[in-house]
């Protein structure tokens, strides 16, 4: 590979520059993987306030958060303001793939997008639970408290989304229309994550208190609120490797080993077959009480 890539018209410098010693995976790499899988991932992440994670020296070194605009934006990367309780506050976003590709140019490993477009800021279209386990608690486990949870939303008559976060946890996703303020899509996951806990309290814990977190699954309900985030569907992970948090088929959940088992390989493979084009489903609305 050469000292300057060009993917869409944008140059990514340093292309042979090692960011995982872990399979050695290079700057090239992670832009390479983020055109080829541009039509899968920028639906869930254009036009949405974004934190960045990023790693100009490697995600081997030290990494920061940044989702304000500072020094050394690129041209595609945009700005947006906003206001909540009197306060202004201003994001960043991207709208098409030469964003995206900037945003790797500036370091940027990984995305994690607001639940809801600049457009209509203060009405999520996704409701998102994060199951975040305990160190100790086996990943059997956790595959029964996703499908559990997959359960429970059903019964309420919402269809729901699994992901491999490319960390330790998994995330289920339930696509919104858009027509119920955060409060209200907060107090639904809230209720059904409190729920789960009365029927388990051994297996499941809904605080953030992580003293009490030993043995558990923290069914992570606090995503569904305002500036909060979640790893995007097809993002790649800063952790050794680069893994990828990939949202997969319910069906295929049982033979999935761990939740950070997918490499940018792995996944521009299945970008070649009928796999990439699941899990798709469409925008609901909220009940109107939980029973």
């Amino acid at each position: 590979m050469t000292e300057s890539l060009v993917l869409s018209g944008i140059s990514i410098t340093h292309p042979n520059r090692v960011i995982s010693e872990t399979g050695h995976v290079t700057k090239g790499d992670l832009a390479e993987y983020y055109a080829g899988v541009a039509s899968l991932i920028l639906p869930q992440i254009a036009n949405r306030p974004l934190s960045l994670l990023r790693c100009p020296s490697g995600i081997d070194k030290q990494c920061f958060f940044q989702r304000n605009p500072g020094r050394g934006l690129c041209a595609h990367v945009r700005t947006f303001q906003f206001k909540n309780k009197g306060k202004t506050y201003e994001y960043l976003y991207i709208e098409d793939e030469k964003g995206l590709l900037e945003i790797v140019q500036m370091g940027g490993v990984e995305l994690h997008p607001w639940g809801a477009p600049v457009d209509a800021i203060d009405f999520p279209d996704r409701m998102i639970f994060d199951l975040d386990p305990a160190p100790e608690v086996p990943f059997e486990a956790l595959r029964l408290a996703a499908q559990d949870l997959k359960r429970r939303l059903e019964h309420t008559g919402l269809k729901s989304i699994v992901k491999c976060t490319g960390g330790k946890g998994l995330h289920v996703t339930v696509p919104l229309a858009g027509k119920d303020k955060w409060p209200a899509v907060k107090s639904f996951a809230g209720s059904l994550a409190d729920e789960m806990v009365t029927a388990a309290p051994d297996a499941y814990i809904a605080t953030m208190s992580k003293a009490k977190r030993t043995g558990k699954i923290f069914i992570d309900y606090f995503r569904n609120d305002y500036t909060a985030t979640a790893v995007a569907d097809y993002g790649v992970r800063a952790r050794p490797g680069a893994p990828v948090a990939l949202p997969i088929d319910w069906r295929e959940l049982k033979s999935i080993g761990s939740a950070d088992q997918f490499t940018m390989k792995d996944v521009l493979r299945r970008a070649k077959s009928k796999q990439a084009k699941l899990p798709s489903l469409p925008p609901q609305i909220l009940p109107a009480k939980r029973s």
